[in-house]
């Protein structure tokens, strides 16, 4: 199946780095212009030049998502966005009986209101133009709490993080069912183990990757290509009978 996105615009948010990254690259493509987001300019220009550079198309907009302002700044000049991918993402590690009240929002703010915000800022004019595909990424920590035994190295606690993306999840269905009948579809990713990404590679020690590797079906990890298939098939035209759905890409680990 042939992805063509001409004519297109999408949002990544968190687009400037790893996983974020992979997606502005493949859909940009596949022919859409690519708006990539980010609180960090450098990367974000990086990222747009070298997109630019392969012969695709590419803008950045330096925005924090937990900002209202910033939002509202981003969705203004991001244009007519087609497709919305809402890969920012932000976690903490601690007990959860010492997480305060500000950690807990801050988390919420990125992985959730922020997606969100944008769906209410972006998604109505998808629906005027009857056309339009919004993809959240979530994590298999919106469908299980996580096992230590997977991390021996240090102490896994995330409860604001795996709320939040359990909350992603809700999200998506929900909006699936109010765009419904617009042209507008509303899905989920959720990622499972993709230690070599730039935000994993330097947590994941040998035994780690060891033990995940022996607990997933595929008995592999993730790659990006992996992600970003699945991603180029909710942009496309022809995934417009599938939306509320959550596609896990962990060869199987959430199974056993």
């Amino acid at each position: 199946m042939q992805i063509d996105l001409t004519g297109r615009r999408a949002l990544v948010t968190g687009g400037g780095t790893g996983i974020g990254r992979q997606f502005a690259e493949s859909l940009a493509g596949a022919g859409a212009h690519v708006v990539v987001c980010g609180r960090r300019p450098e990367p974000l220009e990086q990222a747009a030049a070298e997109i630019t550079a392969a012969g695709g198309a590419a803008s950045a907009v330096t925005a924090d998502v937990s900002s209202e302002d910033d939002l509202r700044r981003l969705a203004e000049a991001a244009g007519p966005v087609d497709v919305l991918v809402n890969n920012a993402g932000y976690g903490k590690l601690g007990p959860w009986t010492e997480v305060t009240p500000p950690q807990w929002r801050e988390v919420m703010a990125v992985n959730v209101d922020a997606p969100f915000r944008l769906a209410q800022l972006l998604v109505p004019g998808m629906i005027e133009r009857g056309w339009g595909r919004v993809i959240n990424i979530s994590s298999v920590y919106g469908l299980v709490t996580g096992n230590p035994f997977f991390y021996p190295d240090f102490d896994w606690d995330s409860p604001a993080y795996v709320t939040s993306k359990h909350a992603l999840i809700g999200l998506s269905t929900y909006l699936a069912v109010r765009t419904g009948d617009t042209g507008v579809t509303v899905n989920t990713i959720s990622p499972g183990m993709f230690p070599f990404t730039e935000a994993n590679r330097d947590r994941i020690s040998a035994e780690s990757l060891r033990r995940l590797r022996e607990f997933t079906p595929a008995r592999r990890p993730g790659d990006v290509q992996d992600l970003a298939s699945a991603l180029l098939f909710l942009a496309s035209p022809d995934s417009s009978f599938v939306t509320g759905q959550n596609i896990v890409v962990d060869g199987g680990w959430t199974l056993w």
